[in-house]
């Protein structure tokens, strides 16, 4: 377990999180499980895209949040994007981390630019918080659902190199990395979600739970006015048009 940096509020963050929950856990019982930080696994843990988002899922999700240690970001040492190696080609087939994201996000076949099946020119993709679809993968970025930068300052910087390079390019989760227009992927840059969130609320409550699935699986610390951000796009789960916690290409 990686030792955050010590944070005042961190007793009133948990509470306001745990009334929330609790509000939430109300209406189909005490059902939440118990909260555990788990090293990354080999198989994939996003939410099945054919699942209803009921109660007790986003009870669990709010229970995910909760054990999520509180501290300040910050760092001893500086970022340094070098050191976070990513677009690797972990299995050594040709196609690095980014052309697997995009294989697995497409929903169409997709195309490579040569028989060789390694560079990925064309498929259909959906970004997932501008609702933009792109055919040309060069219009594609991917991005860090949880920016490297901010990964760093959130205990990151405490990793060695091997750890920041599995971080960087896992495919584990498949929360981690997600094919996004470049334009959203600049606007959101290294911000948290207190300093950005998407423009359309229907997708607040997806995004809310796949900042803390990352967070929860990589045991990266969350502060106070970002836990209460998480808190507040949760609450929009069960709103009228909402994507739930359900994978947006279902739609």
């Amino acid at each position: 377990m990686l030792v955050g940096l010590a944070c005042s509020a961190g007793d009133q963050a948990s509470s306001a999180i745990r009334e929330i929950g609790d509000d939430v856990a109300m209406a189909v019982g005490d059902v939440r499980p118990t909260s555990s930080n788990p090293t990354p696994t080999t198989e994939p843990i996003r939410t099945d895209e054919t699942e209803t988002t009921t109660s007790s899922d986003v009870a669990a999700v709010f229970t995910a949040l909760e054990s999520l240690e509180n501290a300040e970001r910050g760092s001893a040492i500086e970022y340094d994007r070098r050191d976070w190696r990513h677009w690797t080609d972990s299995d050594g087939d040709c196609q690095n981390t980014r052309a697997e994201v995009l294989i697995l996000e497409s929903s169409e076949s997709v195309s490579f630019a040569t028989g060789e099946r390694c560079w990925v020119t064309g498929g259909e993709w959906v970004g997932p918080w501008s609702g933009e679809a792109f055919s040309d993968a060069s219009d594609v970025d991917i991005d860090h659902h949880v920016p490297l930068g901010h990964a760093h300052i959130s205990g990151g910087w405490r990793w060695d190199v091997d750890r920041k390079r599995a971080y960087a390019n896992d495919l584990t989760n498949l929360n981690s990395l997600q094919a996004t227009s470049a334009s959203v992927n600049r606007s959101k840059g290294k911000k948290p979600p207190d300093e950005w969130r998407p423009e359309n609320p229907d997708g607040w409550c997806r995004y809310a739970a796949d900042w803390i699935s990352v967070k929860e699986q990589w045991e990266l610390t969350v502060t106070d006015v970002e836990a209460r951000a998480l808190a507040d796009m949760l609450e929009t789960c069960d709103y009228a048009g909402s994507w739930g916690l359900k994978d947006r290409k279902a739609d």
